[in-house]
């Protein structure tokens, strides 16, 4: 089945996330703000972010958590931050640093069951220096998890809610790490590998535990079986630097992918309906 265009002209979109009313919020990395696309297609400014917002997710108060990045490296490029969108649009920076240490380009968030919240911290540049996981807790607690990863991207809870799987974009593999309890995390192991000339970037489950990873550079979703391992298929796309998805549409079996170079949003139908986020479900 062909992909459908449903926005257009987005400034490298990425992070995209639905709220309760069935609209669709897409952050623009390159122009520093965050668009909304509602249930009969128009797109419109949410907000007004600067910087490099990336991921996001809602959180348990109907907010929309983001990642910033910062935007990309550059003079004008900013601190990266953790921030909250109000449903109004409004924008609060809630974390800049942990134990007194800056955040240095924040990138993806996944929320766990109790509203905490895990993301990235990679480091942008050509230094080659370990990017971090890294843990927010609802009343504030601020902790990194892990050091080492070659620049850690995609970022979610398992369906159980006992693994973190994170994406180590420039080794091409997903890690996942046991859950000790909330904020403890185990070592990381290989949990998949995309394979040559795909950067593992965001992804999302479907009901079934099926794991659908955008391959960054390689114009295709690659999915992976519940286990992990390498890919039972892939999905193609028109756009090289697919960067994330989300499921959504009126029986959640719609995959909605940002093409980041075209500027795009595009659907496209799966098999079994997208597993309800955390905190959500």
């Amino acid at each position: 089945m062909s992909n459908t265009v449903i926005a257009e002209g987005l400034s490298f979109p990425e992070g995209p996330a639905f709220d309760g009313d069935g609209n669709l919020y897409i952050v623009e990395i390159q122009a520093g703000r965050i668009s909304k696309i509602s249930p009969d297609g128009e797109t419109s400014i949410f907000s007004e972010n600067g910087g490099g917002p990336n991921g996001s997710n809602f959180g348990p108060d109907g907010q929309l958590y983001v990642c910033n990045c910062g935007g990309f490296p550059g003079p004008d490029r900013q601190a990266g931050r953790i921030e909250r969108v109000t449903p109004e649009g409004e924008v609060k920076v809630i974390l800049t640093e942990i134990h007194g240490v800056a955040l240095a380009s924040p990138n993806d968030l996944g929320f766990d069951a109790l509203g905490n919240i895990y993301f990235t911290d990679p480091i942008w540049g050509d230094d080659g220096l370990p990017g971090h996981v890294c843990f927010l807790s609802r009343d504030g607690d601020a902790r990194r998890l892990h050091t080492g990863l070659a620049f850690p991207n995609g970022i979610a809870v398992t369906p159980d809610g006992q693994q973190l799987i994170v994406c180590e974009s420039q080794t091409g593999r997903l890690v996942v790490f046991d859950i000790l309890e909330p904020g403890v995390l185990g070592q990381p192991r290989e949990f998949a590998d995309l394979g040559e000339g795909a950067a593992p970037d965001g992804f999302a489950f479907d009901v079934q535990g099926n794991l659908l990873c955008c391959g960054y550079g390689s114009g295709k979703v690659f999915i992976f079986s519940p286990s992990g391992g390498k890919p039972v298929d892939t999905l193609e796309f028109e756009d090289k630097e697919i960067t994330n998805l989300c499921f959504g549409g009126p029986e959640n079996k719609t995959l909605y992918v940002t093409e980041s170079g075209l500027g795009r949003v595009v659907t496209k139908e799966w098999r079994h309906p997208g597993m309800i986020l955390f905190p959500d479900r």
